[in-house]
């Protein structure tokens, strides 16, 4: 026989196991509820395309719900859209102002800004492809607002610029060609689709005024660099390096992951 107090602490022991048990099934019911009430929801919509057209991209949106993005037409040709969601607008603004075949949003604003990267209906005298379309045509940036469309100043007169997104102050982050020809660069087409390449291309800020463009340096060292993006406190990001081992969008990289502060002043923030 079990003695009286040797079986009171057993029953005591299970009375413990049980309640852990219970606790434990609790605590996982409360788990999986609390995962399925927090469960994200979301609607997927589709913008539309072109007429006859196969492809589309989103590729920037602001807060007012304005999308910018591109379409390409039965021609393959790719045209520059805006589409204003909860209003089911939509609005080829490749059309117009460029003047070239291909064009493409890669950023809007809140305030109803949107910046272009075009090829124009000229030729680049160097045969370079800026915009990585193949064709040899000079790839500029352009703003876009109310109908309006404004290409933005080169560095010096040259060739070609490309930006990349616009904040709500009207800056835009980019890219510009220098007069500099650098037999660094590659003098081939890039795995990218850009090149060949003759010149090298630096930094750049445009805005807020209108007109308004302004180098940013490389880091020490380096003789390339490219900004990608801008916050609404002018704090922009980028990439520098050499024309050797850099390369422009659409896929770009530099040797050097960079800041840069309101005043210019450059950061590298690349971990090695």
């Amino acid at each position: 026989m079990i003695p009286h107090q040797r079986f009171l602490r057993l029953v005591a022991m299970k009375e413990h196991h049980m309640k852990a048990i219970l606790i434990s099934i609790a605590s996982g019911t409360l788990l999986a509820a609390l995962t399925m009430a927090q469960t994200p929801r979301y609607t997927v919509t589709d913008l539309g395309g072109l007429a006859g057209g196969s492809y589309s991209s989103g590729n920037a949106i602001g807060n007012n719900g304005l999308v910018g993005g591109v379409e390409s037409l039965p021609d393959g040709t790719q045209h520059a859209v805006l589409w204003f969601l909860g209003l089911g607008l939509k609005l080829d603004i490749g059309k117009g102002g460029p003047g070239g075949p291909n064009s493409g949003v890669y950023g809007v604003n809140d305030r109803g800004e949107a910046l272009i990267g075009a090829e124009t209906s000229a030729k680049d005298p160097n045969n370079e492809n800026f915009c990585d379309y193949g064709t040899g045509l000079k790839c500029l940036a352009f703003l876009w607002q109310g109908g309006v469309t404004t290409q933005l100043p080169t560095l010096g007169g040259n060739n070609a610029t490309v930006g990349n997104n616009v904040n709500n102050r009207g800056e835009m982050p980019g890219i510009a060609e220098t007069a500099i020809r650098d037999p660094q660069c590659p003098s081939g087409v890039a795995a990218n689709g850009t090149g060949p390449q003759v010149l090298d291309y630096g930094a750049v800020i445009w805005g807020p005024g209108s007109g308004d463009i302004r180098k940013l340096n490389p880091i020490p060292g380096d003789t390339v660099g490219m900004a990608f993006w801008i916050n609404d406190n002018s704090q922009a990001v980028g990439a520098s390096g050499t024309c050797a081992n850099s390369a422009p969008p659409p896929f770009a990289f530099g040797s050097h992951a960079v800041l840069w502060e309101k005043d210019g002043s450059v950061t590298s923030i690349s971990f090695q």
